[in-house]
């Protein structure tokens, strides 16, 4: 009796009732019957109305009993609603036609989050696709049950799904630190689907948005969000700077090919690198590549003259400084260091922005990472589907569903 006891207990039927429980070559077989004189739940309207008839026996997979596969044998009843008519009736355990039952899909979708899908598969010993069919509906769950209105400050960022610039863009919520969305591509359409779904009410909340300078993110985020503040993120503004750096580095290298290959090779990250982040030798070699009058020792110190650009106090002050840095950028002479002067021109209100909300994706960039161990740890993925699930499933803050007992 307490291997019946123990099935009910964490199964929760109260309508229900454990007949035997017999143990063969195949695992633990659990017979299932109603408690006589009982009305059950319809599946629809969930009230509960009279039995009309029963369905041929069904059979469930419930979580592993020490190691030996449990199995529930039940004849689902129909019964007669005044509305939805002659339906199956709510099964306790179970979803709709899913032979797993609610705990074991729940002790799945709970260990997806520490493990990859395929490990999981073997210790349940069930397929690959059951253990992402429980995600699935864990994820589903969570999103019906989201709260949206404690939502004011977005990040948005691309992240790299494989090689050849195939990329997903993830919609986080900067202040509870969760992933909102994540689709393919980095396409406008994406973020309109995203705050279509939203909803007005709740975008009406939203009071800053962080991303980097993408135009299908700019149209779709000054669409929608009209009053919302802008902000370019500093990371990418400060990417972009040191790619000028190093383009004005390949040129020069290049031009000098011929006459001294040797004066610039291995010199890359002494032009990238913060000042205090060099060692002693980088540092002098830095020092004495400043005596030979190089353009790329001139990008190096207009890079490092932009450093105090963060340093402002006031949107004001931040304003002065750039339009100096402007005019001694434009007139360096050094085409890449030109090229990204205009190009904070033209973004010159969202750069700005940052001193009136001093917001970046310092935290997106790390749960990016979060991201990418998700994928190593199995792998990869080979559908972007596959990998925004899972990404939401583990980086979401979704609610799982309650049942009467946790086996995870």
């Amino acid at each position: 009796m307490l291997v019946e006891n123990l099935v009910k207990s964490t199964l929760g039927i109260k309508d229900h009732r454990v007949l035997r429980v017999i143990q063969d070559q195949s695992g633990l077989q659990v017979q299932i019957d109603i408690i006589k004189q009982r009305q059950l739940g319809c599946s629809k309207s969930n009230t509960r109305q009279q039995i009309r008839d029963r369905l041929k026996e069904r059979t469930w997979k419930h979580v592993p009993l020490w190691n030996i596969p449990v199995y529930l044998h039940y004849r689902p009843r129909r019964v007669q609603c005044p509305t939805c008519g002659t339906v199956v009736e709510k099964i306790p355990w179970g979803n709709g036609k899913s032979k797993l039952t609610f705990p074991l899909i729940l002790a799945m979708a709970t260990w997806s989050k520490q493990l990859p899908m395929g490990v999981v598969a073997r210790i349940y010993k069930v397929c690959w696709t059951a253990v992402y069919s429980a995600v699935k509906q864990v994820v589903s769950y969570g999103l019906a049950c989201r709260d949206k209105s404690g939502v004011f400050i977005l990040g948005i960022d691309e992240l790299s799904r494989k090689k050849g610039h195939v990329y997903l863009t993830n919609i986080y919520d900067l202040l509870n630190k969760r992933l909102l969305a994540s689709f393919e591509g980095r396409k406008e359409e994406n973020l309109i689907a995203f705050f279509r779904e939203w909803g007005k009410d709740n975008l009406s909340n939203i009071i800053a948005v962080c991303c980097d300078m993408w135009a299908p993110y700019i149209r779709a985020i000054r669409d929608h969000l009209p009053n919302a503040l802008l902000v370019f993120d500093k990371f990418h503004v400060v990417r972009h700077l040191l790619m000028a750096v190093d383009e004005v580095r390949k040129e020069e290298q290049a031009s000098l090919k011929k006459t001294v290959p040797e004066l610039l090779t291995k010199t890359k990250y002494l032009f990238l690198k913060n000042p205090c982040n060099l060692k002693e030798k980088e540092s002098i070699r830095l020092s004495d590549l400043s005596k030979k009058r190089l353009r790329s020792f001139r990008s190096y110190i207009l890079k490092e003259e932009f450093r105090g650009f963060w340093n402002c106090s006031t949107r004001t002050e931040a304003d002065r400084f750039l339009k100096q840095w402007f005019w001694w950028a434009t007139h360096s002479r050094l085409a890449p260091m030109r090229d990204f002067a205009w190009m904070l021109r033209k973004h010159e209100d969202g750069v700005l922005a940052y001193f009136d909300a001093r917001i970046s994706n310092g935290m997106v960039e790390a749960m990016n990472n979060n991201a990418k161990v998700i994928s190593h740890r199995a792998r990869g993925y080979r559908s972007a589907k596959t990998f925004s699930t899972l990404m939401l499933h583990c980086m979401g803050g979704l609610k799982m569903p309650d049942f009467v007992h946790r086996f995870a």
